[in-house]
């Protein structure tokens, strides 16, 4: 992943903008902005800031998000996010069980209900989760069934085959390397994608477990060398 030289400027000249916000997500997405400018002092100094933060007011999908970001911070300063994984999952497994009666018969027709819009996001959290926790088999499950639920046409098309992390759990079910590397190489291609195409804004921090799985993913590959 490298971040655009037309980028680079204006990137850093908005990290020192919201450097003192004590907002959480901002703090979050300047960990994000230095993340992908490689350094990594400042990335952890965020990190610890925005985990520091008292947990907001959010329930549901939304706070099994915020408390799943944080355990992914906590991963990347090599500190145990287990407490923030379970309660996540939890909050992840009650909000699908919720919204598994109401998914409608036509997923391509009916694609924006709210049931099917909690149950994808619900799918796509216990994915990650499982990931998070190196459970390779539940993670490689949960992808199989996120994407039962999302139409084709509205997946990025090389993740019809696959998500990124599946590759990887799969690689590690399977103790190939080559498939490992197949994920976090596809991972890293959608996160340089969506920086060129301007979906990724790095002082905003929608993405920052998919860049923190990325550098997990990296690691995997390292430990085994």
């Amino acid at each position: 992943m490298k971040i655009p030289e037309h980028l680079n400027k204006p990137l850093l000249e908005q990290l020192n903008d919201q450097a003192d916000s004590d907002d959480y997500l901002i703090m979050r997405g300047s960990a994000l902005g230095y993340g992908l400018l490689e350094d990594i002092d400042n990335r952890n100094k965020y990190i610890q800031k925005f985990i520091d933060i008292p947990e907001p007011e959010l329930v549901g999908n939304e706070l099994a998000r915020e408390l799943q970001a944080r355990a992914v911070g906590m991963i990347l300063l090599d500190k145990k996010a287990d407490d923030f994984l379970g309660k996540a999952k939890e909050l992840f497994e009650t909000e699908l069980e919720k919204a598994l009666p109401d998914l409608p018969e036509d997923i391509a027709i009916d694609v924006a209900t709210e049931p099917l819009k909690m149950a994808r996001q619900a799918r796509s959290g216990l994915m990650e989760n499982a990931f998070l926790r190196k459970e390779w088999k539940a993670c490689m499950s949960e992808a199989e069934h996120g994407r039962s639920i999302i139409p084709d046409y509205l997946l990025y098309q090389p993740h019809r085959e696959g998500y990124p992390i599946e590759f990887v759990a799969k690689g590690m079910d399977n103790e190939d390397m080559e498939m490992v590397t197949k994920g976090i190489e596809m991972q890293e291609e959608f996160l340089q994608y969506v920086i060129e195409v301007g979906y990724l804004k790095p002082w905003e921090e929608a993405y920052f477990v998919s860049y923190a799985i990325s550098i997990l993913s990296r690691n995997i590959v390292e430990s085994y060398k």
